[in-house]
């Protein structure tokens, strides 16, 4: 079982490398997309990485991270043949033993893990995906004062897009951005991107695009049907910040194979999120871990 781990990462270095060092194997392989705007870092230290050269500036909520995701997937596709896909932001932390990870994908070889319901859903609502936006930097207040104010003018119109036409029959999904895909969608997903040019486009101006575009590629794929829930435990509800930091009080959860999360049981393999300062609840899960 080959895996090849897709790493979004912006900052909080110390915690990437500790996460490439607990589920770092012989059959594992990392490619690492370091945002445009972060420090540079060196991964000299680790064998089977490597840092994707196309370095997107990553803007909450815009298609940037969608266009970094698929740089990493093309990147491991054309690499070598791996049987998974799995796509972590720098701050994860495995909450299984690579062990348990691999079975899991062994015993699951036609399963595809990604969180994906209908639209609208409690948050994502249909505006995210017919309200036509621009992408800008939350974090460039005066710079961007028009883009804003378009956006928001654009809302308030109350006009909104239709799919292109060749796709007006997809109903729309959206779910967590983290999943973990096998070689058969991958395959299928990177010819998709490759000739459904106008597909690409339309999400270049949606609203947190990475919510939606996948989930509603494969729903309205011959892969719909093998759709499992995502592998990535993060909590929405405990915060602020949100999401939350991963605590002490989570550990409770963590050593049970299945965690009761969005009024399901599931199992996860992953939880977001952590940072450089997150060492002792990470030795603390270290010890969870051994016991899968």
């Amino acid at each position: 079982m080959k895996i090849a781990y897709l790493v979004i990462a912006h900052n909080n270095f110390e915690h990437l490398k500790r996460l490439i060092r607990a589920i770092q194997t012989e059959h594992t392989y990392f490619f690492i997309h370091i945002d445009r705007k972060a420090p540079s870092v060196s991964f000299d230290e680790f064998y089977h990485i490597q840092v994707i050269p196309k370095h997107y500036a990553i803007n909450w909520g815009g298609f940037s991270m969608v266009e970094a995701t698929i740089e990493l997937l093309k990147t491991a596709f054309h690499f070598e043949h791996f049987d998974r896909y799995v796509l972590l932001s720098g701050v994860d932390y495995p909450i299984k033993s690579n062990a348990y990870i691999e079975e899991l994908f062994e015993k699951n070889q036609k399963i595809n893990f990604i969180e994906s319901e209908p639209m609208p859903t409690l948050n994502k609502t249909f505006d995210r995906l017919f309200c036509y936006r621009l992408e800008f930097d939350r974090d460039a207040t005066l710079e961007t004062l028009p883009v804003r104010t378009v956006n928001r003018l654009v809302r308030i119109s109350g006009m909104r897009r239709a799919y292109p036409q060749e796709h007006q029959d997809y109903r729309p999904f959206a779910g967590s951005q983290w999943w973990a895909f096998n070689d058969a969608f991958v395959d299928y997903l990177l010819t998709f991107l490759s000739t459904n040019d106008k597909w690409v486009s339309f999400f270049k101006h949606t609203f947190v695009p990475d919510e939606m575009f996948f989930q509603i590629i494969i729903m309205n794929s011959p892969f719909a049907e093998t759709v499992r829930n995502t592998l990535t435990y993060v909590d929405w509800e405990s915060g602020p910040p949100y999401p939350s930091t991963i605590q002490n009080v989570h550990l409770r959860l963590f050593k049970n194979e299945f965690i009761y999360t969005k009024h399901k049981l599931a199992i996860y393999c992953f939880a977001r999120k952590f940072n450089d300062g997150s060492s002792k609840v990470i030795d603390e899960i270290e010890k969870i871990r051994t016991a899968f």
